[in-house]
């Protein structure tokens, strides 16, 4: 990256109305000091004077109108300044820890009028509560409000926190909603469509460890904390959540890592915060609950230091008293360092650009990087080379497997022809990237956006793997499953190639908890109320694990399809589920993806996959035998139920060979014959089956004939003298009596069959003789 320039004045305080009063606000120090949206007002928040000013900068008249509040002595000072959307275009917003709250509207563009107070209102309904901070999100004011204890309420020692996160449109009419009940004291910071909840250094305990994310759009609450990343999620679109119930279950965990509070903190304009702790380390919190470590002042105390963090584009600038560094967002590397001359350093974005901008008591200054090559980079070709040509390598290998031409791909060919425009349209955004301006085409815009998630996947990934060789001993195990777990659900979400698959197998191999819990939470693998799997995977998921196997891909060398590792994990961690996944995945196989029978996946049935997994690793117990029946009568398949109902047989399971019989007796004909004949060879070599010759006789097949019956009886009845393969105690001798209602019973279908059929059961009577006379 080209280094960064000195500082520039890019205006002094005459470019602002009241220069002489904005000059001696600024020497008196210990100001807040905001820009509006439009850049066209400066505002002066000075507490110990108990004065607001603002400064219109002068575009037009010197005397512009601007506005003055002050409040009594005894009051507290606002809290926050906050600017809505209003029409034309903005409003500001006047929080006070009291809860009142005035809204104005800035004088309009070249106009004599004043300042207007277009509302005020009250957020607390208590005289006793107080606000802690608030913010904007959307058009909703949210805030974080300290209640007074009530009588309704269990003591303090249950109830420790009297906190609770309030939101309400801005209007008249607007009502508050809680979001939250019973939090630490905590600063909201927002971005377009989070809000950042940072417990305050007067928190204490397990709660000062934890980070909060609102997202407004999900209605959903993120639990982080920075040495563990995300720990919990939960929706509030059923109603008000108490962050206590919502905690509990995390507070052995939480209870083992070390307090740590943070001293300063800074959104960063792309929905994710930055978080500086008192030891100096900085982290980036991402609303999902990802954390990341961005840069660390090790050796440095900075609780005694005057600190401020702001992102321009992907630079953090952070000054710790008149030092400025400079550190690039991504790679968290220090780019520079810098001795300001000027103190009382505030960042201020006045001017749309991607420089650095902040405000001294002598104007406002730019720090933008120093013109050269890769400042000025006009053309791909001026990108660095190592990034060009592995761009062009690794297009040549993707399009190169999809290609049906035998042509050799060259990067040559992809540079001089454009035959391909996806790698150069990449290569166009890269260099839109590094420009100075904050501009891009819509076009280019479009393209960032659609491809967003997948580079900020990538980057989180490679985030994270330098994190495990630094990681101490004891955090090891947790860094490993968070890579494989990330690195899974990239594979997950790509072509699964033979590349892919090997490299898939070689996780599930090494890491196979890790690899269990990435495959569970893709596919949602999930219990019903009634103990029933359900997964929620979506069809593209299904697709990949039961789609065609890619060519050469058939387990060899100990590579396995997908569909095959994830029966392995589940065989391992969660083997009662695993008859479910079968019967789920053989009804998501019927789902027509445009494959044909050639290609169709179940060219191998998939119960047959499972089995084969089975059998290799099964130790022959109890639970391997009932998986293997489960598999089998799960499928729905004839000639599986066929085959686990004559292990059932051979396990001599009497009362479930009946019971399944019976269930799938009205499936198929075949299956119905099939087993009745194998269960009337059982009946007459031994009398296990005496006390279901009921249940024997109602699945009897309606083609069988008596005739059949005594040919399967005395073709099976055992020889003399030779000991019967289930021998007891009692006689197995066979007798006329016992045969007796499966007699009937054929005897009753064989009427039943003559009468459907119109003919005659019994031979015609004879006639009667006449006279011949």
């Amino acid at each position: 990256m080209a280094p960064f320039g000195a500082p520039e004045l890019l205006c002094d305080l005459s470019a602002w109305g009241r220069p002489e009063a904005l000059r001696e606000a600024l020497e008196g120090g210990g100001y807040r000091a905001l820009c509006s949206p439009d850049g066209g007002h400066l505002l002066l928040l000075l507490p110990d004077q108990r004065r607001l000013l603002s400064f219109p900068r002068l575009a037009g008249p010197p005397h512009s109108p601007h506005l003055e509040l002050s409040w009594p002595g005894r009051s507290p000072p606002p809290l926050a300044l906050l600017f809505p959307r209003s029409e034309p275009g903005w409003a500001l917003a006047v929080v006070w820890e009291s809860g009142r709250t005035e809204l104005w509207r800035p004088p309009p563009a070249r106009s004599p009028e004043g300042w207007a107070c277009l509302q005020s209102l009250e957020l607390c309904s208590s005289p006793r509560a107080r606000v802690a901070s608030a913010c904007l999100s959307g058009g909703d004011l949210v805030w974080c409000e300290e209640r007074p204890p009530s009588e309704a309420t269990p003591s303090a020692r249950s109830r420790p926190y009297r906190y609770c996160i309030c939101v309400r449109p801005l209007g008249t009419a607007g009502t508050v909603r809680v979001l939250l009940h019973h939090i630490p004291p905590c600063q909201l910071y927002t971005g377009s469509q989070h809000i950042f909840m940072v417990p305050d250094g007067s928190t204490r305990g397990i709660a000062a460890q934890l980070l909060m994310v609102y997202s407004r759009l999900e209605e959903r609450v993120t639990l982080a904390s920075r040495s563990r990343g995300f720990i919990h999620s939960k929706s509030l679109s059923e109603g008000e959540c108490d962050f206590q119930r919502m905690v509990v279950e995390y507070l052995g965990s939480m209870a083992s890592q070390g307090h740590m509070a943070t001293w300063c903190c800074a959104t960063t304009g792309t929905e994710e915060l930055l978080l500086m702790d008192a030891s100096g380390q900085i982290y980036l919190l991402c609303p999902d609950g990802a954390v990341r470590r961005v840069y660390n002042f090790k050796n440095q105390d900075v609780c005694d230091k005057q600190i401020a963090m702001q992102v321009f584009g992907g630079t953090l600038a952070c000054v710790l008293d008149t030092a400025l560094h400079l550190i690039d967002l991504h790679t968290g590397r220090l780019i520079e360092k810098k001795i300001l001359s000027a103190d009382g350093l505030v960042f201020l974005k006045v001017f749309k650009t991607e420089a650095v901008q902040f405000l001294t008591k002598t104007g406002v200054y730019t720090i933008g990087i120093s013109s050269g090559p890769a400042g000025n980079a006009e053309s791909y070709e001026k990108l660095e080379p190592a990034l060009l040509e592995m761009i062009f390598e690794e297009s040549c290998k993707y399009y190169q497997k999809r290609s049906l031409n035998s042509t050799k791909l060259t990067v040559h060919s992809f540079k001089q022809e454009g035959i391909f425009q996806a790698p150069i349209t990449l290569l166009t955004i890269l260099k839109h990237l590094q420009k100075k301006e904050n501009f891009m085409d819509e076009k280019y815009a479009d393209l960032l956006s659609a491809m967003n998630n997948e580079l900020q996947n990538y980057l989180s990934l490679e985030i994270l793997k330098p994190c495990i060789i630094n990681a101490a001993e004891n955090e090891m195990e947790t860094c490993c499953e968070d890579l494989v777990g990330k690195e899974i659900d990239r594979l997950l979400h790509t072509d699964l190639d033979r590349e892919n698959l090997v490299y898939i197998n070689s996780l599930f191999s090494m890491f196979p908890k890790a690899s269990w819990v990435s495959i569970r939470h893709n596919l949602q693998f999930q219990q019903n109320g009634d103990g029933k799997l359900v997964v929620r995977a979506t069809a593209d998921l299904w697709k990949k694990v039961l789609g065609p196997l890619p060519t050469g891909s058939k387990e060899q060398n100990g590579v396995h399809p997908l569909f095959e590792m994830i029966c392995q994990s589940l065989y391992k961690f969660k083997p009662k589920w695993l008859p479910g996944f079968v019967k789920l995945a053989q009804d998501c196989s019927g789902l027509s993806w445009g494959y044909s029978n050639k290609d169709n996946c179940e060219s191998v049935p998939l119960y047959k996959r499972a089995l084969s997994i089975l059998g290799k690793q099964k130790a022959n117990t109890t639970i391997d035998r009932e998986l293997e029946i489960d598999i089998l009568l799960f499928s729905g398949r004839p000639l599986a139920i066929i085959q686990a109902i004559h292990v059932l047989i051979g396990l001599q399971r009497w009362e479930r060979v009946i019971k399944e019989t019976k269930k799938f007796s009205e499936l198929s004909s075949v299956i119905t014959k099939d087993i009745f004949i194998t269960l009337l060879v059982e009946f007459v070599k031994h009398r296990h089956l005496d006390p279901y010759i009921n249940q024997l006789c109602e699945i009897c097949p309606d083609d069988i004939t008596s005739t059949d019956v005594l040919r399967i009886v005395l073709q099976n009845l055992p020889k003399s003298g030779v000991c019967s393969p289930f021998s007891c105690d009692q006689s197995s001798s066979l007798t006329i009596g016992l045969l007796k209602p499966l007699l009937n019973k054929v005897l009753q279908n064989q009427i039943n069959v003559a009468k459907n059929a119109g003919t005659p059961t019994f031979p015609p009577s004879t006639p009667h003789r006449t006279d011949p006379s």
